[in-house]
């Protein structure tokens, strides 16, 4: 009696420790980023103290790596550009600056980097110089060319999951500083919410699920949730703060801070057909494992996710391969005066 106690309880332990799977489900782990201007190190910034760097991000990808079966990594605008330099002479410092910076993207392995506003200072065609010799797509379906009135990159990627197509579509803000804008004599900024019905009509119809790689203001995201519900998961990063993940209308709001503090990570899993994400992500520890599992029950049928964001503290590991590139480009590195 004793024994066959022990089986049963084992068995229910093991039960509520384990999410429960319904129907043919799709995992996908997705890192996201965003404002991480241009920094490779620590800021050294008061308030943070020594957090961040593309050493440590490099290392937690790789941990993640070694975790998932299939691993999506993308930047949410303003990856490579550090700031708005002062004179033509710092500008060409930036630009040698950003090459070595998108080498340590491509190191990590990004599937595809959005236009953030910050990066035009390195120039438009630069840019798009930059991305002919990069195994990263840059992507921005509302940065027109104004003689052709085309994307002057690439607007959209598609990526094949397990025979589920996810469409990944860049965005960016027409609100840019005074600056910036000088940046567009051959170009315009089209409405993000026209530019993305457009591609996601014409290109993306067919897709399973779409991710918007949105540079834009807290209220263009809400209008792009609202007016184009066929968008299941928003990566912002405009405003420059962090977001813990909401659900608006339809779609999931994620985006880390400035400067690399932080990296985030959605745990997903797709359900063929459905449009509904439920969170499950881990529960408090005093709700126990019976609320975990109803909130698994409620997801049946439906696509769920877990978010994790994680900050890239000082007692962290880093990849060594990313440091010597960064300790052997020193001189390149030093930031451009404003």
């Amino acid at each position: 009696m004793r024994a066959a106690t022990s089986v049963i309880l084992t068995f229910l332990f093991l039960f509520l420790r384990t999410p429960l799977i319904f129907g043919d489900q799709t995992p996908l782990t997705l890192i996201y980023t965003s404002n991480t201007l241009g920094e490779v190190e620590s800021c050294g910034c008061p308030e943070t103290g020594d957090s961040g760097g593309l050493g440590r991000r490099s290392y937690y990808i790789d941990t993640v790596r070694k975790e998932v079966k299939t691993l999506l990594i993308l930047d949410g605008g303003d990856a490579l550009a550090i700031g708005l330099p002062g004179s033509e002479a710092e500008r060409e410092k930036a630009r040698k600056r950003s090459e070595i910076v998108l080498k340590i993207y491509e190191k990590m392995e990004y599937d595809a980097l959005n236009i953030g506003d910050t990066d035009m200072v390195l120039g438009i065609n630069y840019l798009k110089t930059l991305e002919e010799s990069s195994k990263i797509p840059f992507l921005s379906a509302n940065l027109l060319d104004k003689k052709t009135e085309t994307p002057f990159f690439q607007p959209y990627l598609i990526k094949m999951v397990d025979g589920t197509r996810i469409g990944i579509i860049g965005l960016l803000t027409p609100d840019i500083h005074p600056f910036i804008q000088k940046e567009l004599k051959s170009y315009f900024i089209e409405d993000p919410i026209k530019a993305a019905l457009e591609t996601i009509n014409r290109y993306l119809a067919d897709c399973d699920q779409i991710i918007a790689l949105a540079h834009l203001n807290p209220s263009e995201i809400e209008s792009l949730a609202k007016k184009i519900p066929q968008i299941s998961i928003i990566i912002g990063g405009n405003d420059r703060s962090f977001i813990f993940p909401k659900n608006i209308h339809r779609s999931i709001y994620v985006q880390t801070d400035a400067f690399g503090l932080t990296v985030g990570r959605l745990n997903l899993r797709m359900v063929k057909g459905a449009r509904e994400f439920v969170d499950v992500s881990p529960m408090r520890m005093q709700e126990g494992p019976a609320v975990k599992e109803s909130k698994w029950l409620d997801a049946e049928g439906k696509n769920t996710y877990e978010n994790f964001l994680t900050l890239l503290h000082s007692e962290m590991g880093f990849d060594p391969e990313i440091e010597k590139m960064i300790s052997s480009s020193r001189e390149q590195l030093k930031r451009p005066l404003p």
